[in-house]
This record gives C-alpha cells, structure tokens and sequence, in this order.
C-alpha cells in the first residue's frame, strides 16, 4: 500500500460498509447528534477551530488496510461529539485518498487531499487538492487542486505532516510540500502553493486536473 506519511492509531466508529459506499459516493456529510466515522478510520491530523470545536481527518480502509478513502469531520473537543463527518470524493479509476491537514478560517473547514493514481508506489501518481467544507453542515464547497508553481508536465507530490505545511497566509491556504517529475523520480524538489480554483464543467460539476 503506498502511505503517504505514518498514519496515527484508528478511531473506531459505527457506520456500516453500506452507508460508507452510498455516502461516499454522494459525497454528502452526516451532521446528526449520531454522526459517526466509519470503521477502520485512520486519524492523521486535528486542528483546534475555536469555541470548543476542532476539526479532525484521515481516513477510512477495508479490512485489509488498503483502499483508503478521506474524511473531514468536526468534533465538540469537551465531550467529542462529532457535529458531522464528511467523506471526499476520489477521481474515478484511482486507487486511494487521504485527508492529511486540516484547518479553520471560523466559517470555513480546510482539508489537504492526497490522492494515489495506484496502489504500487514505483508507478503511482499522487495529486495534492485542498478541500473546503462548510463549518456549520459540513457541505463540500469546493475541491480545489495544488500545483507546482513554473512547472509543466507529469509529477508526483507530497504533503509531509507537520501544521507547518498547511496554514492561511494572508486569509489564503498555503501548502508546502515536494514532487518530482515522472520523468525523474530521484530528483525530489520542495513547492510552496495555494490551490488553484477548479474549472467548471458541463453539468455543474468541476473539473481540477
């Protein structure tokens, strides 16, 4: 299984293999007083928001471990009810999706998204997106990608942990990270980016890559 960095130990949760098929696939939030995260939820990262909230992601796989899937969700940081959980989208055909970092503008939740093309590290691709939720329901308001300032071409890159990788400057997110070129996977660079808004599409839809 490609990781994208060491994962933290698992919050279990009550939703069964059903719903997390149908929720995903909607990539709709469950905002209830019985909201939950899925079983074999994986936490990476936890923010505080302010007023006794805070934001937490990760991710959710099968039994075996494999297959991740991302999630956003926000907690009463007292008691650790979860106000919602949301699941994001993964692009067709690809292989997983992690969310790594998480933030809050107080109207706003932040997530970074990792996504890999395939399971084999040597072969796979990983897209860096920055999801951006609303604080209150938990709807996804856009799903925006990252790129590498002056490149052009095929690369691969990554978001290493740490809050230093991902903060607002100036009201925008910033993400810092490395990539390399397809064409040369030993030569690793560092990039500094805030996501760039996704194109709209026919259908309403939107289109990042």
């Amino acid at each position: 299984m490609t990781q994208l960095f060491r994962l933290r130990p698992a919050r279990r949760g009550l939703l069964t293999a059903t719903a997390l098929v149908v929720m995903t696939s909607l990539g709709c939030a469950v905002a209830s007083e019985a909201a939950n995260l899925p079983l074999h939820f994986d936490t990476n990262a936890t923010a505080s928001m302010g007023k006794d909230l805070r934001c937490i992601v990760g991710n959710a796989t099968d039994g075996d471990g494999m297959n991740a899937r991302a999630w956003v969700t926000v907690e009463d940081a007292k008691n650790h009810n979860l106000r919602w959980a949301t699941p994001i989208p993964l692009e067709k055909n690809w292989y997983q999706n992690q969310a790594t970092h998480c933030l809050s503008d107080g109207n706003r939740v932040l997530a970074v998204i990792q996504s890999d093309t395939m399971s084999e590290a040597a072969t796979s691709q990983t897209f860096v997106e920055v999801a951006t939720l609303n604080a209150a329901t938990g709807r996804i308001e856009s799903l925006d990608p990252v790129k590498i300032p002056g490149f052009h071409g095929a690369a691969s890159m990554r978001v290493d942990e740490g809050v230093e990788n991902f903060q607002l400057v100036g009201g925008k997110p910033v993400v810092k990270g490395q990539y390399f070129a397809l064409s040369n996977r030993d030569d690793v660079k560092p990039f500094s980016a805030s996501p760039t808004p996704a194109v709209k599409v026919d259908g309403g839809g939107t289109k990042g890559k």
